[in-house]
């Protein structure tokens, strides 16, 4: 695995501020915090103050150690090619958003709002469009990028069908964003399904001939 970059402290600092934000509304949160959402934004499930309020920084924190420390448990073919890839700045990215929309939720606890606003959606969209920017650097390996039986199977397939992600991905962010901005959640979650989907299809056609 590199050494830690500074994306690895960025990645610290963001889950250390979210927690001391968190910390500091705390007392005022509602007792129930509303913390699942449909495709409209309007609330439709609750959990408990406490749980509300850390579990999501906790799923953050645990998700940025997965894979930080992933390149340790391969083989090492594969160390070596999670260690090519810009793991640091997909766990950055990730971190970003999920520490992005629990501090959108809690805003929405606090304002005694049951929608989640469009911000949210948004911050979804820039992750996607981010991180479609950086898909074309991930090097095959069996933890992060598009892992179908076909782009596994094959360097040419992976590095065909990441570039082509790359492309629906910054697209589907786009129009995530814009979408999320202007009232239409459900046209921004369908935007990212459908360009999380199109690669996958892409590495199928992409396969070798048998």
């Amino acid at each position: 695995m590199k050494r830690w970059s500074i994306f690895d402290a960025l990645s610290l600092a963001t889950l250390g501020l979210g927690a001391a934000i968190t910390a500091g509304v705390y007392d005022r949160l509602p007792r129930i915090l509303p913390t699942h959402f449909d495709a409209h934004g309007v609330a439709d499930g609750y959990m408990p103050r406490a749980l509300g309020a850390w579990l999501p920084l906790g799923i953050a924190l645990f998700t940025w150690m997965l894979l930080r420390v992933a390149p340790l448990v391969f083989f090492s073919r594969s160390r070596e090619r999670l260690a090519a890839s810009p793991l640091a700045l997909v766990a950055l990215l990730l971190t970003l958003t999920l520490v992005g929309v629990h501090l959108v939720v809690i805003h929405g606890g606090l304002a005694q709002a049951g929608r989640l606003p469009g911000l949210a959606g948004a911050l979804i969209g820039v992750f996607w469009l981010l991180l479609a920017l950086v898909m074309p650097r991930i090097r095959r390996n069996p933890v992060v990028g598009i892992r179908t039986p076909w782009s596994l199977a094959s360097d040419e397939n992976w590095a065909r069908t990441h570039r082509f992600g790359g492309y629906t991905g910054a697209v589907g962010g786009l129009v995530a964003i814009a979408a999320s901005l202007a009232g239409a959640m459900p046209v921004g979650i369908a935007a990212i399904i459908v360009s999380a989907l199109l690669p996958a299809v892409y590495s199928f056609f992409q396969r070798a001939p048998q």
